[in-house]
């Protein structure tokens, strides 16, 4: 790798879904020509179905076994970039993504979630990042939580964007400019032979085929309407969420590695909106919009494949539950190391079996 930048190349990127737009938004946006092509409307993406939390220090918590530190340092540099590349998003666009600053606030509601809250606190305060400890009370009194609530964290870290603001903002600006093409694509022929162009580099950011791995795992949430008075901050407790936009506020999400079928259970979303209003009595009144599955690409591990393949192509995807979180730093990754540019070495640990 050297820091000279490469002259502006013709790049194809497969996958129009939140971390192909990205890669294909900061690409653009240094100067070079980039075409997407993806047969699926935005709607149908992994990212349209997310809730669009960035939450890197909850994300801690999630994962199972030691700490990865070069996962985890991806995940609070990609928060910190975000700040930005909702102003690149805007400025490209001239689309707001609603990148909100409150903070997310992470609920104990039984003692074994009290003391993963009390880990999480410990392993935040060695890594130098601020959370602070927010007892029951406080929780009803000041933002309308129920007495089920024993504690919680507050996460500064942590916040939430509009995703499907970002998704839709970047599809229209890249469509209205001819740059998506409605077409299943398997090879840098057939890109070719569509477009007419000669692309220099392929990115590869559609689900894990051209890794290897196949693996899907599924996850139900739904939308009810705001109600009046709800906190402005995401809410975390165990595996769930209440994660609130101005025009819906979502709840999730199952996670279901061997799931039967892609379809929704009615059931599930009763469960949903009930576990909710336990943390939120005033949900229980608010009407359900939406029902729907999404699908998270998972690689070998809980981490990215983003990275080299060959010397002129390359993978960004697996991204699992964090898609929304990792989109600027996949980006900004992605773009440096198909320029050439020198970036953090602890990130080569994300590139995919060379092949």
């Amino acid at each position: 790798m050297t820091s000279k930048r490469v002259p502006s190349q013709t790049i194809a990127v497969a996958g129009a879904g939140l971390i192909g737009l990205s890669c294909a938004l900061e690409l653009s946006a240094r100067g070079h020509d980039v075409t997407l092509f993806d047969p699926r409307p935005a709607e149908m993406s992994t990212g349209w179905a997310a809730a669009g939390m960035i939450a890197p220090a909850y994300e801690l918590m999630l994962q199972s076994g030691p700490v990865d530190s070069a996962f985890a340092a991806f995940c609070f540099e990609s928060a910190r970039l975000w700040s930005g590349f909702a102003k690149l998003i805007k400025l490209q666009t001239g689309s707001p993504v609603a990148l909100s600053n409150a903070p997310t606030l992470a609920l104990a509601r039984n003692t074994e979630e009290q003391a993963r809250l009390d880990a999480l606190a410990d392993l935040l305060c060695d890594l130098g990042r601020a959370c602070q400890r927010l007892s029951g009370r406080t929780l009803q009194n000041q933002h309308g939580l129920s007495s089920s609530v024993m504690s919680g964290l507050q996460l500064p870290d942590d916040t939430q964007v509009d995703n499907r603001r970002v998704i839709g903002a970047l599809r229209r600006h890249f469509s209205a400019e001819g740059r998506v093409i409605t077409s299943a694509v398997s090879s840098h022929d057939e890109m070719e032979a569509l477009t007419g162009k000669t692309f220099d580099t392929i990115i590869w950011a559609r689900g894990t085929a051209e890794t290897g791995s196949k693996t899907e795992v599924k996850g139900q949430a739904i939308s009810l309407s705001p109600v009046p008075g709800q906190p402005a901050n995401v809410l975390r407790f165990g595996a769930r969420y209440i994660v609130p936009k101005a025009d819906r506020t979502i709840i999730g999400a199952t996670t279901e590695p061997d799931f039967k079928g892609k379809g929704i259970d009615p059931s599930i979303a009763d469960l949903l909106h009930e576990e909710a209003a336990r943390i939120l009595p005033q949900l229980a009144a608010a009407n359900r919009l939406e029902h729907w599955a999404g699908f998270r690409p998972l690689g070998p591990v809980e981490r990215p494949l983003v990275g080299p393949k060959t010397a002129r192509e390359f993978i960004a995807t697996a991204h699992y539950r964090n898609g929304v979180l990792l989109a600027p730093a996949t980006a900004k990754l992605i773009a440096d190391q198909v320029e050439g540019l020198n970036y953090e070495s602890a990130f080569s640990v994300f590139a995919p079996a060379p092949g």
